[in-house]
């Protein structure tokens, strides 16, 4: 399973953008509520629901030597390897310089990683960066800001007194399932 490192991009939506979909002027929002905990919020629920980097991030995974060439990288949208490294018998990892030919075959929903001159021995450290380009799946900005919306209105886990009803899944999820990441057994 692959780790993230650290966000390297900008935020997917912006304080602005959330209060638009909202219907109220930003300066009526708690800017700082919407900023640090509603989006980052949302982004990891779709992040965790797709499989795929929304925010521009950097990630790194092992890949055991069963792994071979043209193998899928476990986050989508991946869209630069940064390094690779092999494990060493003593659990250090040197990096392969320079870095080994390979290819990165970006699809809509997974990304692939080819060795054409053949893949590297040894279990590998796959670095890479990804990140969802919203202006090609413009459903996903839509999730999110719904999703923002929606957990600025209801900011707390309970709702005493109110039925509250989600719009159907069917509904809300086809806007990101252009990016889902298919499932892995």
């Amino acid at each position: 399973m692959a780790r993230r490192i650290a966000y390297t991009g900008a935020a997917a939506i912006t304080v602005d953008e959330v209060a638009a979909q909202c219907r109220v002027e930003a300066g009526d929002l708690q800017a700082d509520l919407v900023e640090q905990v509603i989006i980052p919020g949302v982004t990891t629920q779709a992040e965790a629901k797709t499989g795929a980097a929304i925010r521009a991030a950097e990630y790194v995974e092992e890949w055991p030597e069963s792994y071979g060439s043209g193998h899928a990288l476990d986050v989508g949208q991946a869209t630069e390897v940064v390094s690779i490294g092999r494990v060493e018998g003593d659990g250090s990892v040197t990096d392969l310089q320079p870095l080994p030919a390979h290819r990165l075959q970006q699809g809509q929903r997974e990304s692939f990683l080819h060795f054409p001159q053949g893949r590297p021995a040894g279990r590998l450290v796959i670095r890479y960066k990804a990140g969802a380009d919203l202006d090609a799946y413009p459903g996903v900005k839509t999730w999110l800001l719904m999703a923002a919306a929606t957990a600025h209105e209801f900011r707390e886990t309970l709702v005493v007194g109110t039925i509250l009803a989600e719009l159907p899944s069917h509904y809300t999820d086809t806007l990101l399932a252009e990016i889902e990441v298919p499932p892995r057994f």
